[in-house]
């Protein structure tokens, strides 16, 4: 429960200072992991999903919220083949699950990917294979944010001004 603290306290300062501010002047916030990530991956470590929910709750629904959906074998090829080492939370080394961190990451990843399972209904969660190119992938994401976009109001893009320049130079008595 530390640990989903630690996480939920980073995120809502995030929140706070990177996702607030530019809805609120009308942009578009793309986030790479959002409180989904959160509930797979303290879920699987064992709290309560509807203790991690609640702590939550003071995050901004999202318009979409994009699932990568990919095998564990996959996934387990991929962080194996391309780090020197796999960390040791990530792995949940923590939770003794194995003694062999391989198989602790096997066996933690397989818990997360449960959990990002259940969630594609409970939140609607757009699915996209990751096993696709990621050109593929990309140009499944923009279709899809692009018709999600359709019929919203568009607003024109407004050019920094440094208003230093628009100061009137007084020249000294």
């Amino acid at each position: 429960m530390t640990f989903s603290l630690i996480h939920a306290t980073d995120f809502a300062d995030r929140t706070e200072h990177h996702i607030i501010p530019p809805l609120k002047s009308g942009a578009l916030v793309l986030a790479d992991r959002y409180i989904y990530t959160a509930f797979a991956r303290d879920v699987a470590r064992g709290v309560d999903p509807s203790w991690v929910r609640g702590l939550y709750q003071f995050a901004i629904k999202p318009t979409l919220g994009f699932y990568f959906r990919i095998s564990l074998e996959e996934a387990m090829k991929r962080i194996l083949g391309g780090r020197d080492a796999i960390k040791y939370y990530e792995a949940g080394m923590d939770m003794k699950l194995s003694d062999d961190i391989e198989e602790s990451f096997r066996l933690f990843q397989g818990r997360i990917i449960e959990e990002y399972e259940k969630m594609v209904s409970e939140y609607g969660l757009v699915v996209i294979d990751a096993s696709l190119s990621i050109e593929e992938q990309q140009a499944q994401m923009r279709q899809i944010v692009l018709g999600s976009l359709a019929g919203t109001k568009k607003t024109r893009i407004r050019k920094w001004v440094d208003l230093s320049t628009m100061v009137k130079k007084v020249s000294p008595k």
